[in-house]
Order: structure tokens, then sequence, then C-alpha cells
């Protein structure tokens, strides 16, 4: 699938909203509602425009810059809302969410820009660059991380952070185990049973071959 194809499929997606995807205010205002008093509705919507906004800022920077690797695009999306996940809940100000999330898309693309750079300047062939990258994220990435979102905000308080480490970050279970302070044996507890509620969630369905 082309960029600029790819480019009119997220409108579609976005066309979900309520609201544009660059109407600041009605996303904080959204945001700071979640935040005050936290419900399914308002989450998927969060994570909806935050997912939309990140893969169109790197979409428009992929088709008007040239040498990217269309692979990659999924790799640089995922690391910029993976570092949004970790620290959203140290936000100061719950009023500037938007803006926060403009800037965190900001300073990665320009990490990545001078990584890649730097990556390339060790005359390294194009297959190991791939592989230093850590691509393989599949063209329907955003429609199974749409749907494991909704998954895990439906799931008991007590396994959500566990979920989403293992399931979004893809962590092994001795780095949840010390990011959350769980032992090990309870952490693949948590998992299991997370596991066990996703094979009836009727979302995941169609990705059940990815979480099992």
């Amino acid at each position: 699938m082309s960029l600029k194809i790819e480019l009119q499929s997220l409108d579609a997606l976005a066309s979900q909203l309520p609201f544009h995807l660059d109407d600041t205010t009605e996303v904080n205002e959204v945001y700071c509602s979640y935040r005050e008093r936290p419900h399914p509705s308002t989450s998927y919507l969060i994570e909806l425009w935050t997912y939309c906004y990140i893969r169109r800022y790197y979409l428009v920077k992929f088709i008007s810059e040239s040498g990217f690797r269309s692979a990659e695009l999924d790799q640089v999306v995922e690391r910029t809302y993976q570092k949004i996940e970790r620290s959203r809940q140290q936000l100061e100000r719950n009023d500037r969410y938007a803006q926060w999330v403009s800037v965190v898309c900001k300073n990665t693309y320009l990490n990545f820009v001078t990584r890649r750079k730097y990556v390339t300047t060790l005359d390294c062939d194009s297959d190991e660059i791939v592989d230093q990258l850590e691509i393989g994220i599949s063209e329907d990435s955003g429609a199974l991380f749409l749907a494991l979102s909704r998954a895990i905000e439906k799931l008991p308080v007590f396994l959500r952070s566990v979920a989403r480490l293992r399931f979004v970050e893809d962590l092994s279970y001795e780095e949840i185990s010390r990011l959350t302070g769980k032992s090990i044996p309870t952490v693949r507890s948590y998992v299991h049973k997370t596991g066990r509620r996703f094979r009836s969630d009727s979302g995941l369905v169609a990705f059940r071959d990815w979480y099992e």
C-alpha cells in the first residue's frame, strides 16, 4: 500500500471521531473528562485520536521526505505511542494533552532521523538496517491496536497495567515484574488471565493468531 493511499485510509478511520484531528480544544476537553472520570467511551476516543494523530504526523513526514521504508512507519508510530502511554500519567496539565502529543511526535521524529542517519553511515546493507530497526508490525497494526486498547479497557483494573506492558509494549515477564513490583509468577498468572479474557472478546476474534 502506498503512503498516499494509506493517508486516505487513515482519514476514513479518523472520521469515526466526533471532532477533527486538529481540533485541539475538543481533544483536550475529552482528555480532561477522561482523566476526571474514566469511562470506556472517552478512553476509546483518546486512544483513537492519539493513534490517528501520530500516524498522520509520520505519514506526512514520510511522504514529504524520500528514502524512508514503509515498514519503518509502523516502527516509529509504535515507539511514539509507547512513549505517550508511559508518560501521560505524569502530564501536569490535562488541558494541554493535544499539544503535548504533538511535541512528543516532533522530538521522536528528530531522534528517529538522527539515529537512522547514524545507522546508515555504518555502511550496513539495507537488510541489516531493517533488522536493527526491529521492524515487524503488519499493515493491520492500526486495527489491532484499537481493538486491543478497547479490550484492555474492559479488563479488571488489576489486570490492565500488566496487559498493556505485555500485549502493547511486548515486555518480558522479568521487565514487567521489575516495573510493577509484582513477582514473576504473579505476572504470568495475570497474563494468562488476560489471554483467557481476550479469547472471548469479540473485537479481537480476527487477531486471535496474534495474541495466542
